[in-house]
């Protein structure tokens, strides 16, 4: 599976329902949670839960259910792209861990789930571990080359005609 963007997730930005750079609805940010599996969810899902199966384990390993925030997203223009990044790279700091897949959500605290919205589907291609070290997922530079020019290899991008 490559990375997904859902459905839901593009048509809820473009309906302007999905700030990334403020903290809104709420105490909204945006997370980041690990899974042991390959596809937790689709191109058609819609929103995270942590009662989804799948999830990293908590017993032992340094990792809570939710995962880690990622900050709020910094938009900028790279070239034909408009892009985001976000100022944190999840660590998880001592931890014993194997992921295969991240799930970008917007977390809002004190919500329902119907609130926490998928923003993408992060395939790291193969198992990844730690031992008693740190887990981190570093998202690449908003202007990184994918081989579409710069910024096409953001974590997330629209492009356009100039």
């Amino acid at each position: 599976m490559a990375n997904v963007v859902p459905y839901f997730f593009k048509q809820e930005v473009l309906k302007g329902n999905i700030n990334l750079t403020a903290a809104s609805p709420a105490a909204g940010s945006i997370w980041l949670a690990l899974f042991t599996t390959a596809a937790p969810y689709t191109a058609s899902s819609t929103v995270y839960s942590s009662a989804d199966a799948g999830q990293v384990g908590t017993v032992g390993t340094a990792y809570a259910t939710g995962g880690l925030s990622c900050g709020l997203g910094v938009i900028a223009q790279t070239g034909n792209f408009t892009t985001v990044d976000f100022p944190t790279n999840p660590n998880w700091a001592a931890s014993t861990i194997t992921a295969r897949t991240g799930v970008l959500y917007q977390y809002v605290d004190g919500t329902t789930g119907a609130n926490q919205r998928i923003m993408a589907i992060l395939d790291f291609g193969a198992n990844i571990t730690s031992t008693a070290g740190d887990f981190t997922v570093t998202f690449p530079s908003p202007t990184s080359d994918a081989g579409s020019g710069a910024g096409s290899g953001a974590i997330l991008s629209i492009t356009g005609n100039p």
